[in-house]
């Protein structure tokens, strides 16, 4: 066997990350590029500093759903939704808050404090992609045109003092950029506002900006950069689909051929002769080559209803109330959604260990953050006391990407039967692991001090399933002939341990 713990596990979260940059953040990334075990468990990892006042510019997250904390600072954060509404839900974020970005959708967070900022991310999603709308839109290569840009953010190319407003749709006007933001310098007479844009973009590589004109030049394109961040909120959701596409894209190979994106029989009716009542005739890239890697398929099912589980909008926040049943929640009515909707306040706090197993659990799923509906992912904060576990569980609907924030954690899981390998490491503080979907796993502070570790994972309700509670404290008891047989084990054994649980 080839694969090792190592491959599910990556170094280096606890370091600062480099700030010394325009933005004045780093982000550090722990995907499947950096953590190779991530493939196909639809989850992923972020660290991202900040300076005083430095900003993770407006982008989106193609792939993906992403989870915030912050562990260190104060942030401003937010997201546009997508036309025509274009609404700005926003909030400032304090130590162990949390806020929810959907997928698709344009954000950025910001550090208001004095002091250097921290937050740790998860997305929903191994490889979910970026893009920076500043370096989309002003920095692509070649460039886009500039009688494009300039009809699209609305600028008048030909005067000299130049309005900028935002399209009708968004009912949204920017303060007038006159001369003294333009500046006097030949090279800006006419597009004098999309040049200078691109100018900035393709500079980000030096360290500092240094003149005045310069500053305020990126006082101008913030400006733009708003009004970008109102115009191109758009997010698309692909109907029926299985698993989110984990690159650009993937052309296709002209050379196959055409009967490999064809299947004949979705037509006939199929025998529902079944306790179920129902058949399912699926078309999967088993039966149909060409959709090999296109995250989508297709199934006829007779006499039963069809669900899409996919998101099919902004969001769909949690309504509890609702008497209406479906797989998860109801949605709010979208009218009444605020910016609260996405925040859980609370994750800096100790958690209370004093019990058997010594650890403590705070979870942040839909049930605490009712925007996370739909959205596929959740948060944890796990508190340790000295040699105290999180025992061996699984998660049913999730895989779960774990890093170390204080402390010393031995973790691992067992492999499914009928190898039941054990993949075990020990993690130091910004040390992440990760859990595959369902497996049994755990963790043990190896360590003479409280550790803390912060988790997220791919379900907005990953469900869990504690081994020692499940077999030996289900209700009512399974029989103990059956449970002394499978462990091999005398039936008072058993009984004992069905009395403390």
């Amino acid at each position: 066997m080839l694969v090792q713990a190592n491959d599910f596990f990556f170094s280096g979260l606890h370091l600062t990350g480099n700030t010394s940059n325009p933005a004045g953040s780093k982000v550090t990334p722990v995907t499947v590029a950096q953590l190779p075990g991530l493939n196909s468990l639809s989850i992923s990892m972020v660290r991202i500093d900040y300076a005083p006042m430095g900003m993770n510019p407006p982008h989106t997250h193609p792939r993906a759903s992403e989870i915030l904390t912050v562990l260190e600072g104060s942030l401003e954060v937010g997201f546009v939704t997508s036309n025509p509404g274009n609404s700005l839900f926003t909030k400032v974020l304090q130590k162990g808050d949390v806020f929810v970005f959907p997928e698709g959708l344009v954000h950025f967070q910001r550090n208001v404090g004095h002091y250097n900022a921290v937050a740790i991310a998860a997305l929903s999603s191994q490889n979910p992609g970026v893009i920076t709308i500043s370096s989309a839109v002003f920095g692509s290569k070649p460039d886009i045109s500039v009688d494009i840009l300039s009809k699209a953010f609305q600028v008048d190319i030909n005067r000299r003092r130049l309005t900028v407003t935002a399209a009708g749709c968004c009912g949204t006007i920017l303060p007038e950029i006159t001369e003294d933001f333009v500046g006097g310098e030949d090279g800006l007479r006419r597009r004098s506002l999309i040049s200078p844009l691109r100018h900035q973009v393709r500079r980000e590589s030096r360290e500092t900006w240094t003149t005045g004109k310069e500053i305020e030049y990126f006082k101008m394109a913030a400006q733009i950069l708003f009004l970008a961040l109102l115009v191109l909120s758009c997010s698309a959701f692909a109907l029926a689909a299985d698993q989110s596409p984990l690159q650009d894209f993937c052309v296709a190979d002209p050379n196959n051929p055409a009967n490999d994106f064809f299947f004949s029989g979705f037509h006939l009716t199929d025998n529902t002769s079944n306790p179920a009542g129902s058949k399912v005739t699926p078309v999967i890239a088993a039966q149909l080559l060409g959709f090999n890697n296109f995250s989508i398929s297709m199934v006829r099912i007779d006499d039963a209803p069809m669900a899409d589980h996919s998101p099919l909008q902004d969001f769909c926040v949690a309504d509890p109330t609702s008497p209406v049943l479906v797989n998860g929640f109801a949605c709010k009515n979208p009218m009444s959604v605020q910016a609260n909707d996405f925040f859980f306040s609370g994750l800096h706090l100790v958690g209370n260990t004093s019990n058997p197993v010594g650890s403590r659990v705070t979870p942040v799923t839909v049930v605490q953050l009712p925007g996370l509906n739909s959205f596929g992912i959740s948060m944890v904060r796990i508190d340790y006391a000295p040699m105290g576990i999180n025992p061996p569980h699984t998660h049913p609907r999730a895989t779960e990407i774990l890093t170390v924030v204080e402390g010393s954690l031995e973790v691992g899981f067992v492999t499914s039967n009928p190898g039941n390998n054990l993949f075990s490491k020990v993690l130091k503080k910004g040390d992440v692991f990760v859990f595959p979907e369902g497996l049994v796993h755990f963790q043990r502070n190896a360590g003479h001090n409280n550790a803390v570790a912060i988790a997220a994972l791919s379900s907005q309700n990953p469900g869990v399933i504690t081994i020692a509670n499940a077999v030996f404290g289900s209700k009512p008891d399974i029989s103990a002939d059956i449970l002394s047989k499978a462990f091999q084990v005398d039936k008072k054994i058993v009984s004992q341990l069905q009395s403390k649980f």
